[in-house]
């Protein structure tokens, strides 16, 4: 079964069908998605700010990692789960939409670089915690992730002008 098909197949289902045609369900289930969307996004603009010494510098990475990460893991949750339930309602449109591809390439980018970024501050706890230490890859991979986001949020916006409904 090739992709297409198997979105065809996902949105004809009772309930991609239900999700689709339901005058409260829909929107209930986006607006989820977008607040699931904030909280992801707020936490981890936090920590990218940190990172780039644009903030809260009394504290160190590894704190404000502690304290992030977790939201950032629950929006993350809320957004795989809610993005779902939308993308099943309109597989197809979304499937063959450009906007949407490039939306869910930079979602995979961004997640990977907040996993390794995770993982370097794990492994360098203490060694460049202090304002003027954190490495140039770090913040670059701050840069990145702040970019990546601001365009998910365009992409997301693009899907709504190019056909889907989102």
């Amino acid at each position: 079964m090739h992709l297409f098909e198997l979105c065809q197949w996902l949105q004809s289902t009772s309930w991609a069908t239900g999700i689709r045609e339901s005058l409260n369900l829909y929107p209930a289930i986006y607006t989820l998605h977008i607040f699931g969307f904030v909280i992801m996004v707020t936490a981890t603009s936090v920590l990218d700010l940190r990172v780039l010494g644009l903030g809260l510098q009394s504290r160190s990475i590894s704190d404000i990692a502690y304290l992030t990460l977790p939201w950032a893991r629950a929006g993350l949750i809320a957004n795989l789960t809610t993005g779902f339930l939308v993308f099943a309602a309109q597989a197809v449109d979304m499937f063959t939409n450009t906007a949407f591809r490039f939306k869910i390439a930079m979602v995979l980018v961004a997640g990977l670089n907040i996993f390794m970024l995770e993982r370097a501050i794990k492994g360098n706890e203490g060694k460049w915690q202090e304002p003027g230490k954190t490495p140039s890859t770090i913040k670059w991979s701050a840069v990145i992730s702040v970019l990546l986001w601001f365009g998910i949020v365009a992409m997301s916006r693009v899907i709504g002008f190019t056909g889907a409904r989102e």
